[in-house]
């Protein structure tokens, strides 16, 4: 593969590798390195070191040369080169940054990577912004609203810190801004990741220094309808190479949405229904989290992070009323009322790591085990004018246990670096649904599920360039018990190979990312069950068993001039998952909801970032906009649905004396396609909050409001064979909420276990 994509003059470069350090021993990230010939000082090749303070330099055929390092707050250091096999330059402390200084801001640094964009925060505007949760609002390409992330085009990422994989995310908020070195957003993940994930998000802090015991004590209330608070508690305990660390966190939460719903089924008979739902629901989340590092030197690590979670039983109230016509004629009018308890037993997350390095060869390895099992006891009341009352109970079950392992190993090759790993996960699902009554069929299913994956990377720096082509082989294996008896037709093999491609260039302050990668997306274990749910007695809801896996393929172009950042992207789904509906056998009225494949569904996308900034006010301004070509080959007509959706953000914060912050955030999003759904409404909704600090960010107090115009509402159509719905839903956004919070001495800790299994956590 390297062969193919790579010119053979690109084997015979010679490299300088190493790595700078200061008295400490500590890394130095993004120190500035020159090759210059020792004759005459003239300059052959510059880098800078990355977050391990490593760096690496293409030279010809010479043996002597003069290396020159500096960085800020170091006192620049030459060294002779005389054909070393590595380096390690020390950098000595400035005695001038003792002296007075001017400190002054500038805009935040970024460039691209060989699968995405690095925005420098060390140093820059952001370094003061606040939070981690303040800094990612301005990376170019990420859209971020309400705790939430989106990359334009690509989904949510999947969020590193350190290495080491996020499952809290209130995490970010814990993350002070000048504790973050960088953050990478990689909008073209390469074969390292599993071939679902479409975009990752790496975070790297800078190493704290700090002995003892530290908190961080977190209250939050907000209200809007009804009232709902937060409650966190984490701890840390750090002394010399031992690190323990943890988590108590407890939540409840209460809201109410209301929607519209007319639908329209064209089958021997025109079925109409116009619906008014009601939903309000309460739910509790009680978590614990505790996790062990011990670090024997800066390059061998151990340790293990344990998460419990406890659901205190929660419920559904769902009102639910429709008026029934059948060609145009009055027959008949529901009146359901839906009662479900949802219960949780504890849900336990074990991952275990170790991460180290023999001589110059890293090596990653991570072991997850997972267990949870929750279900439902839901009672329908449906009274009739018409056609005779029902009362329908059913009980849902689900159990899951997951055991992962991953290793990868690292080591340099003719003057890139080559990675090689393995992952296999095995899974066990049990759904069952239960309705005594039998309106619904009974349905006792299992589902087993194993995967091996091995994958190969390799990345070179050249004179003309930067590239990485990877190759990934994903084999899955799925077995569908219904009732206790395999079900052949159901269960399946996949074998698959999924390749990836980048090239990156810079022409002085413009830089260039393409590449290509290969891409799938597995349906959900929820979307190929075969329970049935009972909504009325004119609809139901199940998964598909026979759905295949998404194939992906993904073209990216991605420019960065300064503060100004284009992204460009085109994907073709083939076997695209969508909503679907099909009609309960010769009761041509009943209606299942459920999912299908379509051939293949195509998207284009454009976005442009500008992250400006002007005296006090730092801001982002984003535009993007989504066009994708389906034809919908429905039982009644053929439905073309190309219409583009138009997506713009702006985020501000004003950074006032006195350690003051005033931030506000505005989202617009236009009507359009989305797959089989028209969006029948554009929004827009603004959010806003101030901050003030005491005591050197030791204490904090925000008061925000959410969706202050109260415009969140949202409408969509949906075509799916004989079947159209509309539906128009509000719920419960606008709020107001205060957060309290108490900082001492906590630091980040050094946890670099990333997990196994990870997409099949998600699909759980």
């Amino acid at each position: 593969m390297f062969f193919c994509i790579c010119p053979i003059t690109l084997l015979r470069a010679q490299t300088i590798a190493g790595k700078i350090i200061n008295e400490k021993k500590e890394p130095v990230a993004y120190a500035n390195i020159i090759l210059l010939d020792q004759k005459d000082s003239t300059f052959i090749e510059g880098t800078t070191s990355d977050g391990n303070g490593d760096f690496s330099l293409n030279r010809g055929n010479s043996n002597k040369y003069l290396i020159k390092v500096s960085s800020i707050g170091y006192i620049t250091q030459f060294v002779h080169y005389h054909n070393d096999t590595k380096l390690t330059i020390m950098l000595k402390e400035s005695d001038k940054i003792l002296n007075d200084v001017v400190v002054k801001g500038h805009r935040p640094v970024s460039y691209l990577t060989t699968e995405g964009l690095l925005t420098h925060v060390r140093g820059t505007v952001l370094e003061k912004i606040g939070t981690a949760e303040d800094v990612l609002k301005f990376i170019p390409g990420l859209l971020a609203s309400n705790g939430s992330y989106e990359v334009f085009g690509r989904g949510a990422p999947i969020i590193y810190i350190n290495g080491r994989l996020l499952h809290d995310q209130t995490e970010l908020d814990r993350i002070k801004s000048e504790d973050i070195v960088s953050v990478e957003l990689i909008t073209n993940p390469g074969a390292r990741y599993a071939a679902s994930v479409q975009a990752v998000l790496k975070i790297k802090t800078k190493k704290v220094q700090g002995e003892g015991l530290g908190t961080d004590l977190r209250s939050a209330y907000s209200q809007g309808i009804y009232s709902n608070f937060e409650e966190q508690v984490s701890w840390n305990y750090h002394h010399r190479k031992f690190d323990a660390f943890g988590t108590f966190y407890f939540a409840k939460g209460k809201n109410k949405d209301i929607s519209t719903i007319t639908q329209d089924v064209r089958v021997d008979t025109l079925w109409h229904q116009d619906n008014y739902q009601a939903h309000r629901y309460i739910n509790r989340t009680l978590k614990e989290s505790i996790g062990l590092d011990y670090m024997f030197n800066e390059e061998n690590s151990i340790g293990a992070w344990y998460t419990i979670t406890l659901n205190p039983d929660g419920s559904n109230h769902t009102t639910f009323n429709s008026d029934i016509s059948a060609n145009g004629t009055y027959f008949d009018k529901l009146k359901d009322r839906i009662d479900a308890t949802v219960y949780y037993r504890p849900s336990h997350l074990l991952n275990m790591y170790y991460h180290g390095k023999i001589g110059v060869t890293e090596l990653d390895f991570d072991a997850d085990y997972l267990f949870d099992k929750d279900g439902n006891n839901t009672k329908t009341a449906e009274i009739s004018e018409s056609q005779g009352n029902r009362t329908v109970t059913s009980e849902s079950k689900e159990r899951n246990i997951l055991f992962a392992s991953k290793l990868i190993l690292s080591h340099p090759l003719l003057g890139g670096k080559v990675s090689i790993g393995a992952e296999y996960t095995k899974t066990k699902r049990n759904d069952d649904y239960i309705n005594n009554e039998n309106y619904v069929p009974l349905s006792l299913s299992m589902l087993r599920n194993q995967n091996e994956s091995a994958f190969m990377v390799y990345n070179i720096p050249s004179k003309i360039g930067s590239f990485m082509a990877g190759l990934r082989y994903e084999h899955a294996s799925f077995d569908y018990y219904e009732n206790h008896q395999l079900v052949k037709e159901q269960s399946r093999n996949f074998s698959n190979l999924f390749p990836s491609f980048s090239y990156n260039k810079s022409f002085g302050n413009f830089h260039l990312l393409t590449g290509y990668t290969l891409k799938t997306s597995r349906p959900s274990y929820h979307q190929l069950s075969n329970n049935v749910t009972y909504i009325n007695r004119y609809m139901v809801q199940s998964g598909n068993p026979l759905l295949d896996n998404e194939i992906i393929h993904h073209i990216s172009f991605q420019g960065l001039w300064k503060f100004i950042q284009l992204d460009l992207g085109y994907n073709d789904r083939r076997n695209a998952i969508i909503y679907w509906t099909v009609q309960e056998g010769e009761r041509t009225s009943v209606t299942r909801l459920t999912y299908t494949n379509v051939k293949s569904l195509k998207d284009f996308s454009a976005f442009l970032s500008i992250t400006p900034q002007i005296g006090i006010w730092y801001g982002q301004f984003n535009a993007g906009i989504v066009k994708q070509w389906l034809h919908l080959d429905a039982s009644t007509d053929r439905q073309v649905m190309n219409r583009p959706v138009f997506v713009s953000t702006i985020n501000s914060i004003f950074k006032f004396p006195h350690e003051w912050n005033l931030s506000c955030d505005m989202t617009y999003q236009s009507k359009g396609d989305d797959e089989n759904n028209y969006l029948l409404r554009s929004y827009f909704v603004g959010n806003a909050g101030i901050v003030k600090t005491w005591f050197k960010d030791k204490i904090s107090l925000k008061l925000s409001v959410s969706d202050m115009f109260n415009s969140a509402k949202y409408g969509e159509l949906m075509y799916c064979n004989r079947f159209q719905s509309s539906q128009i839903s509000r719920s419960d956004s606008r709020n107001i909420s205060l957060t309290f919070r108490y900082k001492f001495n906590i630091v980040p800790n050094k946890y670099k276990g990333t997990g196994a299994g990870n997409d099949e956590k998600s699909r759980l």
